[in-house]
């Protein structure tokens, strides 16, 4: 079993340009995947996948065990391109030099605030027999509280659970984007990198923060000026 981590980046993300390299406290957005990934010891290699020449360098410079095969192609780099394709292109690279991996995690800078122990968690999912593993972190606000207006009218939008205690409302998760994994098999084979059958790592809530706005971004620099404020 070889397990790869696969960080993903391209330069025109039209939601927040050039988020990926935003600095976030002291360094840059892409930075936090980087150091996480490269300290998790059941790895058998980071690799960065990008069209930024930018990050290579950066990656070059602060973390020179990262592994960048190529300059990510304009062909992948759109913003029609899935991660699919970005990913299956990089694997059938390894092929070719007959080091393929057999297991990827997927890592988005824009998910910044995943701890070492909990990729070594999911990780562990997989080497102990999981085809695929999908980070989830806690809700912020129960889908119980939602509602909407119909007829002039207010509406719950799980109606049978309005009336009862916070404590009684099922336990929900939210897909937090933070961590993907699978085998390659599993990739091929579906399409996807999770299903219905996919093991949950329940992860804490800073994992929730997905960055693709102006607002999260600096909810995220204010999050980042805090820790290393408290280091």
């Amino acid at each position: 079993m070889k397990i790869i981590a696969i960080i993903t980046a391209r330069k025109n993300s039209k939601g927040l340009p050039n988020k990926n390299m935003l600095p976030l406290g002291d360094k840059p957005m892409i930075a936090y995947s980087m150091e996480t990934a490269t300290a998790v010891k059941s790895l058998d290699a980071v690799v960065l996948s990008t069209d930024m020449e930018d990050a290579i360098a950066y990656a070059a410079t602060h973390f020179p065990q990262i592994e960048v095969p190529f300059k990510r192609p304009d062909s992948l780099a759109g913003d029609e391109s899935s991660l699919y394709d970005v990913v299956i292109d990089l694997y059938r690279y390894y092929e070719e030099k007959g080091n393929a991996p057999t297991h990827l995690v997927l890592l988005q800078p824009t998910s910044p605030f995943r701890k070492v122990e909990e990729m070594e968690s999911g990780i562990d999912m997989l080497r102990n027999g999981a085809e695929s593993v999908l980070g989830v972190s806690p809700v912020m606000h129960h889908p119980a509280e939602y509602l909407y207006e119909e007829n002039g009218k207010i509406q719950f939008l799980m109606s049978e659970w309005n009336a009862k205690r916070r404590q009684e409302f099922p336990e929900i998760w939210f897909n937090n984007g933070a961590f993907y994994g699978c085998s390659f098999e599993f990739l091929q084979r579906t399409g996807k990198f999770f299903d219905e059958n996919s093991a949950l790592l329940k992860m804490s809530e800073g994992s929730l923060l997905d960055i693709n706005t102006e607002f999260e971004y600096l909810m995220a620099n204010g999050i980042a000026i805090q820790k290393n404020m408290n280091h």
